[in-house]
């Protein structure tokens, strides 16, 4: 019963692709926020990027469960199990970038600047999180 509530069966529609918005976006959206803050040093661009980064990170939480649960239910030595542990994978260690990039943003100053040492570890986020979306789409 849990497995098909995790699954989205209730709806008809996997719940694991609807979840994923929420993490997504919010990291792009840090990303741009580093982005403009690197350009003008407007401090409300590195809080937004510091809360955007914290929210995704509770998203990317509520996105695993159901996650899993649709790992589950691929077929074994199969290319969409393949691509599903490569997506799994990827997400892992996507998330634990971002963590790792909030709690540095956290112990330099509160989240209130962005440092070129946590801007880069944003860029590799970023790039591993493109590509995991992507296939983690083959998988829809």
């Amino acid at each position: 019963m849990l497995k098909e509530i995790l699954q989205g069966r209730f709806m008809n529609h996997p719940l694991h692709p609807a979840l994923v918005h929420l993490p997504v976006g919010l990291w792009l959206t840090s990303f741009v926020f580093d982005i403009i803050y690197l350009g003008n040093n407007n401090i409300n661009f590195a809080i937004s990027s510091f809360y955007c980064m914290a929210a995704g990170i509770v998203g990317a939480v509520l996105a695993i469960p159901p996650g899993l649960a649709e790992f589950t239910s691929v077929q074994r030595n199969t290319r969409p199990r393949q691509i599903t542990i490569l997506h799994m994978t990827l997400n892992l260690v996507v998330a634990t970038l971002f963590v790792i990039n909030f709690f540095s943003r956290l112990g330099l100053d509160g989240g209130r600047t962005v440092s070129y040492g946590v801007f880069v570890l944003s860029v590799a986020s970023v790039i591993l999180l493109l590509t995991s979306g992507y296939l983690g789409g083959l998988l829809v």
